[in-house]
């Protein structure tokens, strides 16, 4: 037992991490995580599917108001048909998507660098506070950590390794990455600069035009949905070029803006606004040492990790409308490698005192972090208990896209669905 234990020891490790990031983000979800206007929505989405309707559009974005694909909302179908249409049913697929996204990570990690740092980078993804709570939520951005990473993983698979086929990898899951989030605009951009580090662009050229379809397939829907519907994704994508793009590149506009592309520190740190500057500092440390790195691996990690930050704070200087931190989700994984990279720095150097020191204050951060997950008390089983005491008064709540409350008074009382 104890051979076999530590012939897989990693493996239990790493299991056992899994299991504490479950364990923070799924202990008493029902109590703690309420269903907003995003998981209504796509409650009443799946229940058309169900019910036959084929639904060619996904969510609509923040940003425009064009719709993504619809894959989130056939991927809960099967959640939903088993659960009598009980919107508990998005914690079950949420729930899936998290071990996907602690595997993509762990393994991921662990074939870039080695198996110890694939462990850290894990524990400080199941420990995070932010990471925590916005994983909780049952949204089309779940899949967002560990679809980035692998398309992160594909890109060095190509560049370092010269493993071209790997541009198949990333171009479906670019595609794909179309039903998740608008950020999604920024990944053809980064695959582009990236791969101008490769010598062989005749090869690179080749693969990318064979692999083309595997990215166009994903747009399928929406072409369809486009073509039977007036005011289609093209029509609502020229209003959003109108109304929200800025014509030209302002440098003191871009100043404002490039907090967007590194607010994943800010959060991640759970910096106070006091202390947002370290959110530049940090990132301009990791260049500066990269400038001096020896060791070629670090030095293309450094530029293919830095694409993914400097290619949105270029991106967001040309949009004029709001924003939310989760926009830059996408390299909240490549923030942990970063801090990964400089702690283990200050081990090759004589300030080792000072990374024990950090090391001990990351346990102190992380207690801190986690020690207060479970005070709300607003969660679905709230939300359910208040719809049925309306429905025992007799009142009635009116459809409303994005109240829960009114999907449930809908399918317990239109649809006669258990209660």
């Amino acid at each position: 037992m104890i051979k076999f234990f530590n012939k897989h020891k990693i493996l239990f490790i790493f299991l056992l991490i899994l299991s504490l990031g479950m364990f923070l983000r799924f202990y008493k979800i029902g109590y703690v995580q309420n269903f907003g206007w995003d998981q209504a929505r796509d409650a009443w989405k799946v229940r058309d599917i169900i019910k036959g309707q084929v639904v060619l559009n996904g969510p609509r974005t923040g940003i425009g108001h064009f719709h993504l694909g619809p894959l989130w909302y056939y991927l809960f179908v099967p959640f939903y048909y088993l659960t009598g249409l009980d919107p508990v049913a998005a914690n079950y697929l949420n729930f899936i998507v998290n071990i996907f996204n602690f595997f993509a990570i762990f393994i991921v990690t662990k074939k870039i660098f080695e198996k110890n740092t694939a462990l850290f980078v894990t524990l400080v993804y199941a420990t995070n506070r932010y990471l925590i709570d916005i994983n909780r939520t049952p949204w089309n951005i779940s899949p967002i950590p560990g679809v980035s990473i692998i398309i992160f993983y594909s890109i060095y698979k190509i560049v370092y390794e010269k493993k071209y086929k790997w541009i198949f990898v990333a171009s479906f899951l670019t595609g794909l990455f179309f039903h998740l989030h608008f950020s999604v605009v920024f990944l053809p951009l980064i695959i582009l600069l990236s791969l101008i580090l490769v010598k062989n662009k005749r090869k690179i050229f080749i693969y990318s035009l064979a692999s083309l379809p595997l990215f166009l397939v994903w747009f399928i829907p929406n072409v369809f949905y486009d073509l039977q519907s007036k005011s289609n994704n093209l029509n609502l994508f020229n209003n959003f070029l109108k109304d929200y793009l800025i014509k030209g590149f302002h440098f003191r506009f871009f100043l404002y803006r490039i907090n967007d592309a590194f607010i994943q520190f800010q959060t991640i740190l759970s910096l106070p606004k006091t202390y947002g500057l370290l959110k530049f500092v940090i990132p301009a440390i990791y260049w500066i040492t990269i400038l001096f790195e020896k060791n070629k691996k670090e030095k293309t990690l450094g530029y293919l990790i830095s694409l993914w930050f400097i290619v949105p704070a270029f991106g967001y200087s040309f949009y004029g409308g709001t924003t939310s931190e989760y926009y830059m989700l996408m390299n909240s994984v490549l923030v942990i490698y970063i801090l990964v990279y400089l702690l283990k720095r200050l081990f090759k150097t004589k300030f080792k005192p000072l990374a024990y020191i950090l090391i001990i204050f990351c346990f102190i951060f992380t207690y801190f972090q986690t020690k207060n997950l479970w005070n709300a008390t607003n969660g679905l089983i709230k939300q359910k208990e208040e719809v049925r005491e309306r429905i025992k008064q007799n009142n009635k709540i009116p459809f409303d896209e994005g109240q829960i409350k009114a999907y449930l008074w809908h399918i317990w009382v239109e649809d006669k669905k258990v209660n």
